[in-house]
């Protein structure tokens, strides 16, 4: 290529370019000589976000459950056809508002007291319960006292300190649902356990918010063999610093305390600069208020008979209220629980389908026939003393079967008496597995002890005072004073005398007697078996729904299947209150 045809092409487009400035030169200029245009002119705003739209609160929904007690179905009335689906009817209602545009966001969480209560909760080892929680999306679960009648680091909390895995039909999974309590230790180096979790944040709509479990000491109403590697440190004083940490460390949007504790006290205890809500639990009582600092709390009742629920507002400036703090039940209309076609939009599907495979897996074993009472057998109505029907049965058939280690009298508490039986008007009922692990829902184990004719009016008295020591009895008949008054009894033991007639010397502390006595009752701080051995250690020593099962078995197997009602008095009085 010539050197002239090397630049000839550049100098082409030189020309070009020159007369495009002339020819858009020349345009320009007409443009802005020309008149200007008749037609008004239409002035153009570029509009702003808050004119454009205003910014909005971020809403979130919290709902509560606690103490449920196993009752992912309430199977009490003996009758599928009108089993009530409780927790299928709540997680619909649960999913509804996550998928519902008046929310940004839903927490879900539990006041702990989950799996202890039920034969189906106890048949399947809370396994129907995790599974349940597992898909209804729980963000947090706290620590109940019943969460230790059980092995606590088996049902209730794995070594991640969630809650742990389950296998129940079709179901198998391990939740990733965090156990929080900041304030369990290790009884043996005062370290915090790796049980629980102090604290854990979630998001929801983008903000950070941090859920801190609280529980009060309940260790006085759990046995101490099973409690014995833990301790509670409730200095709320000392919680409330920890919070304080959490959220310097965190900086959450939103802090909510989860608790098996009265909400208000709580919250009352707490700072309201650094906590917005405190949810609650134990008391099984339904409140929903604002504390005298201004922190909001709510707390549900038991049994799965509801929930309660507030909404966090969050305006532009991260500033949080709490509103429509309210309790919602779900029994009033106990037929909308039921499993029915028309009830099918309802109930979730999911949980449905869990609640199913959870009866199926215990339906035969729950429905063996043991034999039938003619009489109704109550555990409110007093007799004597403080004995009652419901009393008697379960330590009458202690006693029985207990008979072989030589044990001539058997206690219990009653508040541990799960069950009445009402005789309907043909005058029988028939009583089952099921009846009797509801009778006895709590897996106690069943310990015989050595003890003296004055520790035996001791044990007696001790019951008056607080039923937890074991205040119904069979093998003996006891009378008494009271020289303090009702309200304030003093309980003064005047006789004892065996069912096979030996008086017992109540100032005797040679002599021994065996006794029965369940190792809740037994462990309890001032009773009088405190400092002894049992003659079985509890890991060893019957359970007290198993030993009455098989009494009854035994019994039925025999020929005998009716079963005797004992409304016999334990107790006469003969001084009560003269102060």
């Amino acid at each position: 290529m010539s050197k002239a045809s090397k630049y000839q092409g550049p100098l082409f487009a030189i020309a070009l370019v020159f007369i495009l400035v002339v020819a858009v030169g020349y345009t320009v200029i007409s443009v802005y000589t020309d008149p200007m245009p008749t037609e008004p002119s239409v002035e153009i705003t570029v509009p702003t976000v808050s004119e454009e739209e205003e910014i909005k609160d971020t809403r979130i929904v919290l709902f509560e459950t606690s103490d449920i007690q196993g009752n992912l179905i309430d199977t009490r009335s003996g009758d599928k056809s009108t089993f009530q689906y409780r927790l299928a009817y709540m997680a619909k209602i649960f999913n509804d508002a996550r998928a519902s545009e008046d929310f940004d966001g839903v927490l879900l969480v539990d006041g702990g007291d989950l799996y202890q209560g039920t034969p189906l909760s106890s048949f399947t080892e809370g396994a129907a319960l995790r599974a349940a929680l597992d898909h209804m999306g729980y963000d947090a679960v706290t620590v109940g006292n019943d969460e230790f009648d059980w092995d606590f680091n088996t049902y209730a909390s794995d070594v991640s300190a969630t809650v742990p895995a389950y296998e129940l039909g079709e179901f198998a999974n391990d939740p990733a649902i965090p156990v929080i309590a900041a304030n369990l230790y290790n009884s043996d180096n005062q370290r915090r356990t790796l049980s629980t979790k102090d604290y854990v944040i979630v998001e929801k709509a983008g903000l950070r918010i941090a859920l801190i479990g609280y529980i009060p000491d309940y260790s006085s109403q759990i046995s101490s063999s099973k409690f014995s590697a833990f301790e509670i440190h409730a200095d709320l004083a000392e919680f409330s610093q920890r919070v304080k940490e959490i959220n310097l460390s965190e900086q959450p949007a939103i802090t909510i305390v989860v608790t098996h504790a009265d909400p208000e006290a709580v919250a009352d205890a707490l700072d309201p600069a650094d906590v917005d809500l405190v949810t609650g639990s134990h008391t099984e009582e339904v409140v929903c208020g604002f504390a005298s600092n201004g922190i909001a709390y709510i707390q549900t009742d038991k049994d799965a008979q509801g929930f309660s629920s507030a909404i966090l507002v969050v305006d532009k400036d991260g500033n949080v209220t709490i509103e429509d703090l309210s309790y919602t039940s779900i029994v009033d209309e106990p037929e909308k629980l039921y499993d029915t076609s028309a009830n099918g939009e309802n109930l979730d599907p999911v949980i449905m389908e869990i609640s199913h495979a959870a009866w199926d897996s215990i339906n035969d074993q729950m429905n063996e026939s043991l034999g039938y009472i003619e009489a109704s057998i109550d555990s409110q109505n007093v007799i004597s003393g403080t004995n009652t029907a419901g009393g008697n049965f379960v330590t009458s058939m202690m006693l029985e079967y207990m008979k072989k280690e030589g044990v001539v009298a058997a206690f219990y508490n009653g508040g541990g008496v799960g069950k009445d039986f009402e005789v309907p008007q043909d005058g029988m009922l028939q009583i089952s597995v099921g009846d009797i692990y509801t009778l006895c829902p709590f897996n106690n184990s069943l310990l015989v002890y050595e003890v003296s004719g004055l520790e035996l009016a001791q044990q007696l008295a001790n019951g008056f005072v607080n039923g937890d020591f074991g205040d119904q009895v069979s093998g003996l008949t006891f009378e008494y004073k009271n020289i303090g008054t009702e309200e304030n009894p003093v309980i003064e033991i005047v006789s004892i005398t065996l069912s096979n007639g030996t008086k017992v010397d109540i100032t005797d502390n040679d002599t021994k007697y065996k006794i029965c006595i369940t190792d809740y009752s037994a462990e309890l701080e001032g009773s009088v078996f405190a400092g002894k051995t049992p003659l079985k250690p509890a890991t060893e020593a019957p359970v007290d729904n198993l030993a009455i099962i098989s009494v009854l078995r035994d019994r039925r197997d025999k020929g005998d299947i009716q079963i005797p009602v004992d409304r016999n008095a334990r107790a006469t009085c003969l001084s009560d209150g003269v102060g």
